[in-house]
């Protein structure tokens, strides 16, 4: 590898460690590999373990422990996340319970686990946060009894309690499946990984698989990331088939189809814009179209990216 070559690949390293130092995760040698902001680059394997054994400079940066490197002075987090590690296992049951609920809502095609517990890096405290695909031209349906079930339960967050309860912020129609037009901008560091860390747990017609092709475009900045894979993904049923055919049939007859879907759709507006009146389609923190609903009034994508660059700026200048 030429010396160019050499120190882009350092580059790469210390960009892709800074950005997840942001939420003290640390990463082994595959997942340096996997997660490598490389943007239009591509480096193998034996490339990075020899940059990271063998450059005085990444050396002079980075820590190893237990597996992990992380930024020098940071060595305290590998323990941070080998305790998140453990207690995401409890947030993912509860992710699968709902999901083995939701399979009955035939207007719900594929549901993905996103931001921290899709890394398994969810605190005590913080909720669980799904990514919802909708069947074509029912994303409304589909939001209305996901949100009518959790709020029935009591499972929708509190601003003075999270824990465990679960965040439905983030629906997308099936016949439109790319999210490029509400990223940031090229400074939106956080949405390619976003991306690219959602783990499917409920994905009967490879939905998910269909999503990241329509979102190729967060390759250009991770081009050696792959699909996940949950160990317990949520299947359909004969059961789950059957009930929501039935459920499918009755609130799409054509007598009361149209009022129906123009009544749910009408009150759930009412509600968000008497909520979010001022950031509806104001920007891409509040998306809400016939594809797309998107909730996130504290988007947090742009602090992320100035804290992201501060870092990589301190130890690369």
């Amino acid at each position: 590898m030429s010396k160019r070559a050499s120190k882009n690949l350092e580059q790469a390293i210390i960009k892709t460690l800074a950005f997840f130092d942001i939420f003290n995760y640390p990463l082994t040698e595959l997942e340096i590999y996997k997660w490598l902001y490389a943007p239009k680059k591509h480096y193998s394997l034996g490339e990075i373990s020899s940059a990271l054994s063998t450059s005085d400079f990444l050396r002079s940066q980075l820590s190893l422990q237990e597996g992990f490197y992380n930024l020098k002075g940071r060595d305290h987090i590998y323990l941070q996340r080998k305790q998140n590690n453990n207690l995401a296992e409890r947030k993912f049951r509860r992710a699968r319970t709902l999901a083995k609920i939701y399979r009955f809502i035939p207007f719900v095609r594929m549901i993905a686990v996103c931001n921290s517990l899709a890394y398994s890096n969810a605190k005590e405290s913080s909720d669980i946060d799904f990514f919802i695909i909708s069947r074509k031209n029912t994303i409304w349906l589909a939001r209305f009894f996901t949100i009518l079930f959790i709020k029935f339960l009591g499972l929708r967050p509190e601003p003075d309690d999270k824990q465990d309860s679960f965040c439905l912020s983030f629906f997308v129609d099936e016949g439109d499946l790319n999210i490029f037009s509400s990223r940031l901008g090229e400074n939106d560091i956080y949405y390619p990984y976003w991306v690219a860390s959602l783990l499917p747990i409920y994905n009967p017609d490879g939905l998910y698989e269909k999503f990241l092709a329509a979102n190729s475009w967060y390759k250009d900045y991770l081009p050696h990331s792959y699909p996940n894979q949950f160990a317990k993904e949520t299947e359909s049923t004969f059961w789950s088939k059957t009930v929501g055919k039935i459920i499918f049939g009755l609130f799409t007859l054509p007598i009361w189809r149209q009022p129906l879907y123009s009544y749910l759709r009408q009150m759930q507006i009412k509600i968000i814009g008497n909520n979010l009146k001022e950031l509806v389609n104001v920007d891409s923190r509040v998306i809400v179209s016939e594809s797309m609903l998107k909730f996130y009034p504290n988007d947090n994508r742009g602090l992320f990216a100035r804290q992201w660059q501060e870092k990589t700026d301190s130890l690369l200048n």
